[in-house]
């Protein structure tokens, strides 16, 4: 789970349920049109897992991973130009006005999240869709995912929601 907030006020949250991930890679190819990127830019990366043998079958499952909005960010701290930002909803994003390319923020991001855009020589990173989530829309990546692998919204309502998704989940197995 990646979540947004500020100290003691939950915001939004972007929850991440591999369960649910097919690998279809429309939230990354989502994310690349709407922030005009080119294809060797990720901001929404799919990780595929196997495939491994479970019994008799050949399995894979897949993981969609994205900057974590972490609470104290190693990319912020170490951003020489101020380009890397976080804002008080807890969104890290990366300031192209100001970034001068050196990568400094990927080198020190303990999940290697922001990648250097060949393109126009800046930073691309996970930026939470905040035009969008400051007009109360849903990040595209989300919006976009056809199993709803990725779902946005108050940290308290996910949470709700998975927790009701799990519960039936168990009713139908008894």
């Amino acid at each position: 789970m990646t979540e947004m907030y500020t100290r003691n006020k939950p915001k939004n949250m972007l929850l991440v349920d591999a369960s649910l991930c097919i690998g279809c890679l429309s939230c990354q190819t989502a994310c690349q049109m709407e922030h005009d990127l080119p294809a060797c830019c990720r901001t929404v990366r799919i990780v595929q897992l196997g495939p491994f043998h479970q019994g008799e079958d050949l399995t894979m499952s897949f993981l969609p991973t994205t900057c974590f909005h972490c609470d104290r960010p190693a990319c912020v701290e170490a951003c020489p130009t101020g380009a890397m930002q976080k804002r008080s909803d807890g969104i890290v994003f990366s300031d192209p006005e100001i970034c001068i390319g050196c990568q400094t923020c990927a080198v020190a991001c303990p999940y290697g999240i922001p990648t250097l855009n060949r393109a126009n020589g800046k930073i691309a990173k996970c930026n939470g869709c905040k035009d969008r989530i400051d007009l109360g829309l849903w990040p595209v990546c989300a919006l976009k995912c056809p199993t709803e692998a990725l779902v946005f919204g108050r940290s308290t309502r996910v949470v709700q929601d998975k927790r009701q998704r799990e519960a039936l989940k168990l009713a139908r197995a008894l």
